[in-house]
């Protein structure tokens, strides 16, 4: 059987793949797998097996160097109150500048 090029449908999943294209659209194969699903293309990607357990809070950790969980945060009503202060500061500086 010769090798498949472009166009013409993919001999892996028999979808379209137009003239001059290097994989499939669909499933990805390409001249290099040999137009195949069960080539091993993705290997030295270095992706995690199905089986393994991601942990999302270690990713965190190694990733920003810190546990956010144990960060204090303010409530509501402590940043309306500097939002508040903020705004009663600039309005008297406002009018210690225009009363001069």
């Amino acid at each position: 059987m010769p090798a498949f090029k472009p166009p013409g449908q993919c001999p892996n999943c028999g979808e379209w793949v137009p003239k001059g294209a290097v994989a499939c659209d669909d499933c990805g194969a390409c001249a290099k797998s040999g137009w195949k699903a069960d080539a091993d293309t993705y290997d030295g990607v270095d992706l995690p097996d199905d089986e393994d357990d991601f942990d999302y809070d270690d990713f965190v950790k190694r990733e920003f160097g810190e546990d956010r969980e144990g960060r204090p945060s303010l409530s509501k009503e402590q940043m309306w109150k500097i939002v508040a202060a903020i705004l009663l500061a600039v309005m008297i500086l406002g009018y210690l500048l225009s009363a001069r």
